[in-house]
C-alpha cells in the first residue's frame, strides 16, 4: 500500500524573516502600508487571514504578497528567542509562498522591503533566516531595495576544510527562492577570484528557471557560454536546520 506524503502546513515552513521588537505593541497594518507607499509608491493593499484581530495579514502590491503574522504561537516565540539569542520579547513572522516560480526575485524584494518597513517602525532586529544574516534599522540604509541585487538577498560563503584539503564554496538565501542551495568543493591553492560570481551566475539563472536541476543537468551562466553541471544533491543541518544543497561542478 502507497504511503501518502503529508504536506507541510504553512506553521511548519520557515519562516523568511523574523522581526524582534521590545517595547509596545506593533503598529497597526495601516501604518506599514502608509511607510511602504511613502517609500516605494504603492498601493500595498491589508487583507486580513484571521477575523479575530489585526496581527495576521497579507501585504499585497500587485502579484506580491507577503503573509505577516505579528503574534505566532508561544512556543514559537520560545524556540525562536532560544536559537538567536536575543532579548526581544515581540516576534513578528514573514512568510513567501513556498513554490518556486519565474518570477520570484520580484516577490523576495517585495517581502524584504516589508520587513525592512517592520523593523523600521518597530525599532527592532530583522534576522534573514535563509542568510544567517540580522538587520538592526540602521542596517537598511546600504540595502535601500531600489531593485533587485542578488548580494542582499543570497549570501556565498565559503569554509576551508583542511582534512579533505579543499575549500567549501556555497550559496544560502536561495531557499526564500523555493530552491535548494548550491555548493561547490574546491582543491586548496587555486585561484578564487572567480568562484563566487559564478555562484552568483548560476544562482540567477535558476531564479530564472524556477525550478531546481536534475542531477546531471548542465546549467549555462556568464556571458559566454559557460555551464556547470548538477552532480548531487544532500542535506546538511550544520547551520541550525536542515539545508538543502545541490552540488555543482564546472563542466
Amino acid at each position: 500500500m502507497k504511503k501518502i506524503k503529508k504536506k507541510k502546513s504553512a506553521s511548519q515552513a520557515l519562516p523568511a524573516f523574523l522581526i524582534g521588537w521590545t517595547h509596545g505593541e506593533p503598529p497597526p497594518p495601516g501604518y506599514l502600508a502608509a511607510w511602504f507607499d511613502q517609500h516605494y509608491g504603492g498601493p500595498l493593499q491589508i487583507r486580513f487571514l484571521s477575523s479575530s484581530g489585526h496581527h495576521h495579514f497579507e501585504a499585497v502590491h500587485t502579484n506580491w504578497k507577503a503573509q505577516v503574522q505579528l503574534a505566532p504561537a508561544a512556543q514559537v516565540v520560545e524556540q525562536w528567542q532560544g536559537q538567536l539569542q536575543w532579548d526581544h520579547r515581540h516576534l513578528a513572522q514573514l512568510m513567501v509562498p513556498s513554490k518556486a516560480q519565474a518570477d520570484r526575485q520580484d516577490e523576495v524584494l517585495h517581502l524584504a522591503r516589508v520587513a525592512r518597513g517592520l523593523t523600521l517602525l518597530m525599532e527592532g532586529t530583522a534576522y534573514d533566516v535563509a542568510t544567517g544574516t540580522y538587520l538592526n534599522p540602521s542596517d537598511w540604509k546600504d540595502r535601500d531595495l531600489a531593485v533587485f541585487q542578488i548580494e542582499d538577498h543570497v549570501q556565498v560563503e565559503q569554509q576551508e576544510q583542511i582534512e579533505q584539503m579543499r575549500r567549501w564554496w556555497h550559496t544560502r538565501g536561495l531557499t526564500k527562492f523555493g530552491l535548494d542551495d548550491i555548493e561547490l568543493f574546491q582543491s586548496l591553492g587555486l585561484s578564487e577570484r572567480t568562484i563566487k560570481p559564478m555562484l552568483q551566475g548560476v544562482a540567477l539563472q535558476l531564479m530564472a528557471y524556477g525550478k531546481n536541476p536534475k542531477i546531471g543537468e548542465h546549467v549555462p551562466f556568464g556571458e559566454h557560454g559557460e555551464q556547470v553541471e548538477v552532480v548531487r544533491h544532500r542535506t546538511d543541518p550544520r547551520y541550525g536546520v536542515p539545508l538543502a544543497f545541490r552540488e555543482i561542478r564546472i563542466a
